[in-house]
C-alpha cells in the first residue's frame, strides 16, 4: 500500500474559511435536510412508533455502513500530520489508537455513569465542530459547544423517560440523572442554539439551516432515529467528503482499502462481542451497548487526532 506524501489538509490548515467558501452549500446539506424532513414526517404521521428493537437494528446497520467510514481515514490524517512514517510507525500508531479505545472501554466498565457523562460532553464539542468554522478564536469553541450540547439535549427535552431508559442500558440506573439534567437544561440550550444558528447563518446560510433542522429533528423524532439521521447523513458525510478531498493525491485504491479495512475490523469486533455474550442481557440491549459504547471507544482516539490537528493548525498561524 503506497501513501501520498504529507501535504496541507483540513487538519493542518486553519479551520477558518473565506466568506465565499463558507457560503457555498456542501452536498451533504441537502442530503441531511431531505433525510431529516422524511424522518420527521414519518414519525409525525406514523402511530405508533416502530418497535425499539427495529430502531436499534436500523441504527446498528447504518452506523456500520455510513457512520464508521468517516473515522477510517484517521491513519492517513495522522500521516499527513507527521505522526508516523513507514511500517514501524504505522504499527505504533495503530497500537496507540487501539490502546486509547481499549482504555475507554475499560473506564466504561469501571465507572459507566461518569464515562457516559464525559462521552456526551466531549461529543458535544466534537459534533458542534460541524458548524461555525470561521468564528472568532474565543467565540468559536463556546458557540460550537453550545450547539453540540443543544443537539444532544433535545431528545431528552422531547422524551426524558425514553432517553433515560436508553442511558440505563448503557450505564445503569444512575444514568437516569444525566437525562434529567439534559431535560432541565434543554429549554435554555434551545434558546442558545437559535442564537447560534442566527450567527452561523450570517456567515454561511446553510449552517444556520442545518442547525435549525437538526434541533427540530431532535424534538420530533425518537432519540435513536434522530441520532442516526444526524450522525450518518450530516456529520459522517461531511467528514468523509472533506477527508476524501484532502486525500486527492492518494490513489483511490489505497483510500478504498483503508476505509474498508478500518470499517470492517470494528464491525468484526462487534460481532465477536455479540457472539461471546450470548447470555444475560437481551440481544437488543447488547446491540445498543455495542453501537454506543463502541462508538465512544472509537470516537475518543478520533477526537484526540482532530484536536492534535487543530493544535498544529493553530501553531501554523502564529
Amino acid at each position: 500500500m503506497t501513501l501520498a506524501a504529507p501535504r496541507a489538509s483540513a487538519a493542518t490548515r486553519p479551520t477558518g474559511a473565506t466568506p465565499a467558501a463558507a457560503s457555498r452549500r456542501p452536498p451533504e446539506t441537502l442530503f441531511f435536510l431531505l433525510a431529516a424532513l422524511a424522518t420527521a414526517l414519518a414519525f409525525l404521521l406514523a402511530a405508533p412508533e416502530p418497535p425499539i428493537a427495529l430502531q436499534i437494528a436500523v441504527i446498528a446497520i447504518l452506523a456500520a455502513v455510513l457512520g464508521l467510514p468517516h473515522g477510517a481515514l484517521d491513519p492517513l490524517i495522522a500521516r499527513r500530520l507527521g505522526y508516523w512514517r513507514g511500517p514501524v510507525g504505522f504499527a505504533v500508531f495503530n497500537l496507540g489508537y487501539a490502546a486509547v479505545a481499549a482504555a475507554v472501554l475499560g473506564l466504561w466498565m469501571l465507572a459507566p455513569v461518569p464515562s457516559l457523562a464525559l462521552f456526551l460532553l466531549i461529543s458535544a464539542v466534537h459534533f458542534g465542530g460541524d458548524w461555525l468554522g470561521g468564528s472568532g478564536r474565543v467565540a468559536r469553541p463556546v458557540m460550537r459547544t453550545l450547539a453540540g450540547a443543544a443537539l444532544l439535549s433535545m431528545p431528552a427535552l422531547r422524551d426524558e423517560r425514553g432517553v433515560a431508559d436508553l442511558y440505563t442500558v448503557l450505564a445503569g440506573e444512575g444514568a437516569r440523572q444525566i437525562a434529567a439534567v439534559q431535560a432541565v437544561l434543554g429549554p435554555v440550550l434551545l434558546v442558545a442554539v437559535v442564537v447560534v444558528a442566527a450567527i452561523a447563518a450570517r456567515r454561511a446560510p446553510h449552517e444556520g439551516l442545518e442547525l435549525v433542522a437538526a434541533i427540530a429533528l431532535g424534538l420530533l423524532a425518537p432519540p435513536l432515529m434522530f441520532f442516526i439521521v444526524y450522525f450518518c447523513t450530516l456529520h459522517s458525510a461531511r467528514h468523509l467528503r472533506e477527508g476524501f478531498a484532502e486525500e486527492a493525491a492518494t490513489p483511490r485504491r489505497t483510500l478504498a482499502l483503508v476505509v474498508v479495512a478500518y470499517t470492517v475490523v470494528p464491525v468484526l469486533g462487534a460481532l465477536a462481542f455479540l457472539t461471546a455474550t450470548g447470555g444475560g442481557a437481551s440481544l437488543d440491549d447488547r446491540l445498543l451497548q455495542v453501537v454506543f459504547i463502541g462508538l465512544a471507544a472509537l470516537t475518543m482516539p478520533h477526537m484526540v487526532l482532530v484536536a492534535l490537528g487543530d493544535r498544529a493548525a493553530a501553531r501554523s498561524l502564529r
